[in-house]
């Protein structure tokens, strides 16, 4: 069963054309923006439909994982930083079918400094008509790049955070 940000999430991005989801680590959030992904996508179209981007591997070969388990017929590929071949300058891949565009852990890209990767990224998809920001942390500047205007914002973020028994020292 999904829970109550996954069928949030579903929702309102199949309707909408931009959306910040905000929701804690651990909540579910891969699965909420790809379930509605599995459902935009067009079979006849043989290209490339959406682009998910994130800030580490990890993550990227994450979301891969979490696409192969639901089963679908759509293929998925993971690029990743630290190789010389630029897929974008190649033209490895087709940009003008790319629709969807997914910002997953956008917090952490920022927070990163890539800023200028994005931009030069989100540049080249003339075709977007869906994006969609995700981050486990609140009160985010949405940059000017990503072209994402008033957008619907679902936070399932607690006002209060849990008490736990980790505690940080700095030495």
């Amino acid at each position: 069963n999904l829970n109550e940000m996954q069928v949030a999430a579903q929702e309102t991005i199949l309707s909408d054309n931009n959306i910040l989801l905000l929701s804690p680590t651990g909540s579910g959030k891969t699965l909420a923006f790809l379930l509605p992904i599995f459902e935009m996508l067009k079979p006849e179209m043989l290209s490339v439909q959406c682009l998910i981007l994130v800030p580490s591997r990890e993550l990227g070969l994450q979301i891969e994982q979490v696409w192969k388990k639901m089963g679908t017929d759509y293929k998925v590929n993971v690029c990743y930083g630290g190789h010389s071949i630029d897929h974008i300058d190649r033209g490895t891949f087709r940009l003008d079918k790319i629709e969807t565009l997914i910002l997953d852990e956008f917090d952490k890209s920022l927070q990163l400094g890539f800023h200028e990767q994005m931009s030069f990224i989100i540049g080249k998809l003339s075709k977007l008509n869906k994006r969609v920001l995700v981050s486990a942390t609140s009160d985010i500047e949405i940059p000017k790049y990503t072209r994402v205007l008033n957008p619907t914002v679902l936070d399932f973020i607690p006002e209060t955070q849990e008490e736990t028994n980790l505690s940080m020292k700095m030495v």
